[in-house]
């Protein structure tokens, strides 16, 4: 398995993932105060900071989401081993606007095959958010 800092950026045929370092924060905690409405700028960088050193210790997988036209920050995206093997992954999709079906079939499809070729996966839980 490759280090898991060198996937990204992460591009699909509409949409680019990379790390939440590369989009703004204010962008990111607006996603997130949708799930904990009291988080602050500064709780929202710890989860950044908390997220990528995840990914370079090669114990799980955060991406941002934007649009690969507008750019736009979009959604966050993680790929977590449970019981802290890979051989079963979970993955997230936390959506700016709940009704991106297309953000959704999309990575779904792209991290399945992922998880099956880079991470050996053989079963993938989708959760929403």
């Amino acid at each position: 398995m490759a280090k898991f800092e060198l996937y990204h950026p992460i591009l699909t045929p509409h949409y680019q993932l990379n790390w939440l370092t590369q989009f703004k924060v204010k962008d990111i905690n607006a996603l997130r105060q949708r799930i904990n409405p009291s988080e602050t700028m500064i709780e929202t960088a710890n989860y950044i900071n908390r997220e990528m050193s995840t990914v370079m210790n090669d114990q799980a997988l955060t991406w941002g989401v934007s649009d690969k036209q507008q750019e736009d920050f979009i959604g966050i995206v993680s790929l977590v081993p449970v019981n802290h093997h890979f051989d079963e992954t979970l993955l997230t999709i936390t959506r700016v606007t709940q009704d991106d079906q297309t953000l959704v079939d999309e990575v779904q499809a792209y991290m399945s095959e992922f998880a099956k070729n880079e991470l050996q996966s053989s079963h993938m839980t989708v959760r929403l958010r």
